[in-house]
């Protein structure tokens, strides 16, 4: 089974609580098999998982958590 790592860009987090809540929502909504990273400093967040998502289920956490969904990063 391969796995599909993608790196969004959020912006609006200042420190590790807010990439703690933004991880936080991701696998939540994601479930087992999710791995996210969150670096708030350069505002990066990298899914991988293992099953299908789609950039729409990030952006909905992220959103939810009131930050700015950026979209993928290049």
């Amino acid at each position: 089974m391969s796995t599909t790592a993608t790196v969004f860009e959020v912006r609006g987090m200042t420190c590790g609580g807010c990439a703690k809540r933004i991880r936080t929502a991701i696998e939540t909504d994601l479930g087992d098999g999710a791995s996210v990273v969150v670096d708030h400093k350069s505002g990066r967040v990298t899914v991988t998982s293992a099953g299908e998502f789609t950039p729409d289920a990030v952006r909905a956490a992220v959103e939810r958590t009131g930050y700015e969904f950026a979209g993928t990063a290049e």
